[in-house]
């Protein structure tokens, strides 16, 4: 998850950056007035690197990624932060759980191929391998393209469902699924054929339900569940979202240790990770919902110690889950997103540090540029696929093209 870089490295980096920009003649007053904030911002970095701490704040990280425009992963990556091992390392520290987690695309120019032509609404009635479904492919698009209306569904997110406390679940423990908001008169009266994300004041459920006199009934598939099945609605439990679609691995494993949600005498409040309005209230709910033992916070903080080279003390955790005006060290906000189980993603946007990659450049298209022009050449859009009437269909079905699929899988087509 990171890995030392020297302040040389940092410093060729920068120059190289500045002297791109130095090249490209602002064409109005306000791209001067940011190229002397740029030119500030790096000329500070470069005379004090030498004397500060090998983490550098969550202020200057963003000072660069801003007036560079960088990515965020290539902003961190300048530092020697490799985002990427977000994902993974949540799923081992935390995947007995079962909660949102990160799914955010950090590597921007990742190249994918995406479907440009599917087969007829025919070929979709029955199982079939994928060569038979997509007919045609772009090759090498930047994943940054998926973000768009045209390719997902607005306001979807994923969640990972608890190898531990998922006892009930209506999906497997371990299955990764995609959630899609709903209306709200559909959470006042849910589909009982449906599968929804349950959220409660100890955690997440993915369960089949109905809601009957202010009482929302859970429809377990798994008929040893003995646990309480019946909650207050509104108040004790709240419709997440609509489970659309979801995977797991095969073979299933077996997991031994399925449980229900554990007793919380102090539950936390029914509000989902973006609509925090701070960032101390973000770390400080999920904490509340994700109540782990003393043995568990030993092993997370010790481990977390090791992957980001710093300790981060209980006393500061306690600062940062209050309100505070001091900003995180890059690290130490890693270490609580990941040991809070939040995304990492909604620990800045709910800082108002950032919001979006959108026209940003990557660090790798910047440092092989000899040309701002160069850097840019490597965004590229693609249209749909055609035909239009079965992508729709697609997307009525699926919500759209899954981003994580691109991410595990980025090449789909089969070899000449």
């Amino acid at each position: 998850m990171y890995r030392p870089i020297s302040c040389r490295e940092i410093s060729e980096a920068l120059i190289h950056i500045r002297n791109l920009y130095r090249r490209d003649t602002p064409k109005n007053e306000r791209k001067a007035l940011v190229d002397e904030r740029r030119e500030a911002v790096i000329r500070d970095l470069l005379s004090n690197l030498a004397r500060t701490s090998e983490h550098p704040t969550l202020k200057t990280l963003l000072d660069v990624f801003e007036t560079c425009q960088l990515t965020l992963e290539g902003a961190h990556r300048l530092f020697g932060y490799d985002l990427r091992s977000i994902r993974e390392y949540d799923f081992q520290l935390n995947g007995g759980r079962t909660h949102i987690f990160e799914s955010y695309p950090f590597e921007r120019d990742l190249p994918i191929d995406l479907p440009a032509r599917f087969a007829s609404h025919a070929a979709f009635d029955s199982d079939a391998p994928l060569r038979d479904l997509v007919r045609e492919w772009h090759a090498a698009v930047p994943i940054r393209t998926l973000e768009s209306d045209a390719w997902e569904h607005p306001g979807t997110f994923y969640v990972h469902v608890g190898t531990e406390d998922s006892i009930g679940s209506s999906i497997p423990p371990g299955s990764m699924a995609l959630v899609e908001p709903v209306a709200d008169v559909e959470t006042m009266s849910p589909n009982p054929r449906r599968i929804y994300l349950l959220q409660f004041g100890n955690g997440y459920r993915c369960s089949q339900c109905l809601v009957s006199r202010g009482r929302l009934l859970l429809l377990g598939s798994d008929r040893i569940y003995r646990g309480r099945e019946n909650f207050a609605h509104p108040g004790s439990v709240r419709i997440a979202g609509r489970i659309r679609m979801f995977a797991m691995s095969l073979p299933m494993p077996e997991y031994s240790r399925l449980y229900s949600l554990p007793d919380s005498r102090q539950p936390a409040a029914l509000i989902l990770p973006w609509e925090h309005a701070s960032r101390d209230r973000l770390l400080a709910t999920k904490r509340k919902r994700f109540r782990r033992t003393k043995e568990e916070e030993l092993f997370v903080s010790g481990f977390l110690r090791q992957e980001l080279c710093a300790k981060l003390s209980a006393r500061s955790e306690r600062r940062y889950r209050s309100a505070t005006s001091s900003d995180p060290h890059v690290n130490a906000l890693i270490h609580l997103s990941v040991a809070s189980m939040a995304r990492y993603t909604d620990a800045l946007r709910a800082g108002s540090s950032w919001l979006s990659d959108e026209g940003r450049f990557s660090l790798e298209a910047l440092l092989g540029a000899s040309r701002l022009e160069d850097a840019a050449a490597a965004g590229r859009n693609v249209d749909p696929p055609d035909p239009p009437d079965v992508w729709q269909a697609r997307r009525s079905e699926f919500g759209g093209w899954p981003p994580l699929l691109s991410l595990k899988f980025p090449q789909h087509q089969s070899p000449a």
